[in-house]
């Protein structure tokens, strides 16, 4: 797995916050993040992922027999996990 670092000028995030005289909320925040990389990252609440991965996981574990790389996906869950 592969987690790409982007690189937003310190410039555009002075545009940001100077446009948002009140605040910037988590959808306005998310739309920017969207728009300054190419739609690659969003914001989504820690908690949705944390729910999603353990999702995946109970599914992983039940269909075991028939994942050919089960142990893998488990590496790769144990690894996202570590940037949560």
């Amino acid at each position: 797995m592969f987690i790409k670092d982007s690189f937003i000028p310190k410039e555009e995030f002075m545009r940001l916050l100077f446009t948002k005289i009140d605040g910037v909320d988590t959808h306005e925040l998310s739309m920017w993040l969207k728009s300054q990389t190419n739609d690659e990252f969003i914001v989504a609440p820690r908690q949705f992922v944390d729910i999603s991965l353990s999702f995946f996981e109970d599914r992983a574990n039940v269909y075991s027999k028939h994942l050919p790389h089960y142990k893998e996906m488990l590496e790769e869950f144990a690894f996202i996990k570590k940037y949560l």
